[in-house]
């Protein structure tokens, strides 16, 4: 869907821009020549210019840290539908859903301190379960690199139970394959100042093994659940499904798309905060929109019309191309044969 994520913006480098105009549905249409020039200039004075050309509303979406940092190569996920706040062109919005959460980030740094700066009753269990596997980035897919890789520390019992029961079957799951993908650690909280995590939760059996299991489960209140904020993309329309409109073609993932087709699910992460790092606060809320969505009649003319339009650009394309080869090879011919002559 999406292009290898763009690295540290430099004055050559013009990939940055690229996902910034994928990123932002711009109303004026400000053509693309124009933010080549802009970027090449130095990250603050683009920042100035583009706010000149970019509406507001654009320019609020713009998540700079992208710019400035790159995201990790795995994040495919782009915004789905104009910042402005109208809907997709072409599709009509059979219901949408939205939800807003709290949470705390933290940084890889803050792991060894104590709380509520730091996390160092969970800092082994929590290092060891990132370190086997794939960092899936920040807000965005954002990667800061190093210890300035950002963690959400959440309520377990704040998480909604669509996307509890999610989290439960991927661990249900130990493949191998499984376990490295999944990205949600649920852990303990602290019995008392000196106690010390050392794994995730285990989850209470089912069926007949519950008969025989003597320990009892641990209350959502107990627990927290630890993830990079990169992961939650994979499964948006879960976090708000729950007693929605549409709550059944929410909950089915199969219909999440990337990108707005026909009979589909979007969602997006339309806010997010920072924490107040400097007076020592870890706090946050983001907020998540959801869509179902179905193609419009007028919506199918345009996109068909657009197709039949690039299948023949294609086409004038390979024909060219296959042309230019048979020149070059006549002329190849008629060379020989004069030096032959």
């Amino acid at each position: 869907m999406s292009s290898p994520a763009a690295r540290r913006c430099h004055c050559a480098d013009i990939a940055p821009l690229r996902k910034l105009h994928r990123k932002t549905s711009l109303s004026n249409h400000v053509t693309f020549s124009i933010f080549e020039k802009i970027f090449f200039t130095e990250m603050k004075a683009s920042r100035i210019f583009v706010a000149l050309i970019i509406p507001p509303a654009a320019l609020a979406a713009i998540n700079w840290d992208i710019y400035e940092y790159g995201v990790v190569d795995t994040f495919k996920w782009s915004r789905p539908f104009p910042d402005d706040g109208t809907d997709p062109g072409g599709f009509h919005v059979n219901c949408r859903a939205e939800g807003t959460f709290h949470a705390k980030m933290y940084k890889l740094s803050d792991l060894p301190a104590e709380p509520p700066g730091g996390l160092s009753p969970w800092h082994d269990a929590i290092e060891d379960f990132l370190g086997r596997r794939s960092y899936m980035g920040s807000w965005d897919g954002v990667d800061h690199k190093g210890h300035d890789r950002e963690i959400v520390v959440m309520e377990y019992a704040d998480v909604p139970r669509p996307v509890v029961e999610w989290i439960e079957d991927q661990q249900r799951d130990t493949s191998e394959t499984n376990d490295r993908k999944w990205m949600f650690a649920v852990f303990r909280k602290q019995g008392n100042e000196t106690d010390q995590v050392t794994g995730t939760v285990e989850l209470a059996p089912t069926g007949e093994a519950a008969d025989t299991h003597k320990a009892p489960p641990i209350p959502a209140k107990n627990k927290i659940v630890v993830f990079p904020a990169g992961a939650i993309y994979e499964i948006l329309p879960l976090w708000v499904s729950k007693g929605s409109k549409c709550e059944r073609e929410l909950s089915n993932l199969a219909k999440y798309k990337p990108q707005a087709i026909d009979h589909s699910v979007l969602a997006w992460v339309m806010d997010h905060t920072k924490p107040k790092r400097d007076l020592g606060k870890r706090d946050i809320t983001f907020k998540i929109e959801a869509m179902a969505v179905t193609e419009t009649e007028e919506g199918k003319h345009t996109r068909l019309m657009w197709e039949r339009m690039h299948r023949t650009i294609r086409r004038n394309k390979r024909r060219i191309q296959r042309e230019e080869r048979q020149k070059a090879r006549q002329e190849i011919l008629e060379g020989r044969f004069k030096d032959e002559l």
